[in-house]
């Protein structure tokens, strides 16, 4: 299963469309930039960079991120 971090700027939409479009089974997880939500430490702990698109595939043990 995939962890799908995003908000709705164009390169989230892009892996969004990509996910769908390969079929893969994901869970979405909004993350509200407008709000600073990218700058919590839990977000932190997966993206130290604090931007989104964020994918973790749980099957493969990979974290991917800008």
């Amino acid at each position: 299963m995939i962890t799908f971090y995003y908000n709705l700027a164009p390169n989230p939409m892009k892996v969004a469309l990509f996910l769908e479009e390969a079929a893969l089974a994901y869970e979405l997880r909004p993350v509200d930039t407008r709000k600073g939500e990218q700058h919590r430490p839990e977000f932190l702990a997966i993206n130290p960079n604090g931007k989104v698109p964020v994918i973790i595939d749980q099957d493969a043990g990979a974290t991917v991120f800008d």
